[in-house]
């Protein structure tokens, strides 16, 4: 990814009224999320394997911050829908994202609805942490990176941790449009400019992370 394409997706998201930021690698990453958070703020996150690589979650519990996180696997599955619940009421909600595009907009697929939820109303402010892989030109492009690489793949992940049944796209390779009851893919939002009761950072980390 060269820095041209970079700057003119910070550009774009800082013109649709996002905060964006630039970091060189998951360490700075990680700082920078405890930079925009106090120790006596409530946290929720959502689903997000870019979160975990870059250890989020292990740090803001190390430091006694208060997370509502319903997939840590300590937790008792009948009490996570209430966590994920919770989480949507706190300070500051941490994701992912699926795609950012060059012209500034946020673009995920969801399958529980939770995790875009806490990007858009709810609480005060969402912390997007995205590698520079999920860069993509537009919307357009941003959907089939979703249905050719990261829908696919993140449905072949979820069945590894939780044994889920198999489903069709990652037989296939790519989304098939399935009815499976456990699809991931139920939910598709595009954030094109800033909600108005939400303050959105995003932080794009210059390396590859997530899927």
């Amino acid at each position: 990814m060269t820095n041209e394409i970079v700057n003119r997706t910070l550009e774009a998201l800082r013109r649709n009224g996002f905060r964006a930021i630039y970091v060189r690698n998951r360490k700075e990453a990680l700082q920078s999320i405890l930079q925009e958070i106090a120790l006596e703020e409530t946290i929720g996150a959502g689903d997000s394997l870019t979160l975990r690589e870059i250890g989020a979650f292990e740090e803001l519990k190390r430091k006694g911050f208060k997370l509502f996180w319903p997939f840590d696997e300590k937790v008792p599955r009948e009490e996570r829908r209430k966590i994920a619940r919770k989480a949507l009421i706190v300070d500051t909600f941490l994701s992912g994202s699926n795609a950012l595009t060059m012209d500034g907009k946020i673009v995920n697929v969801d399958a529980t609805g939770n995790r875009v939820a806490g990007m858009i109303f709810g609480p005060k402010k969402a912390i997007i942490v995205a590698g520079v892989n999920k860069i993509v030109k537009n919307v357009e492009e941003a959907l089939a990176r979703i249905r050719k690489i990261a829908a696919p793949l993140n449905a072949k992940r979820i069945r590894e941790e939780r044994a889920w049944e198999l489903l069709p796209c990652v037989a296939a390779g790519k989304c098939v449009d399935c009815d499976a009851e456990n699809r991931i893919c139920n939910i598709t939002t595009i954030i094109e400019k800033k909600p108005r009761a939400i303050d959105i950072v995003i932080i794009i980390v210059g390396e590859k992370l997530g899927l």
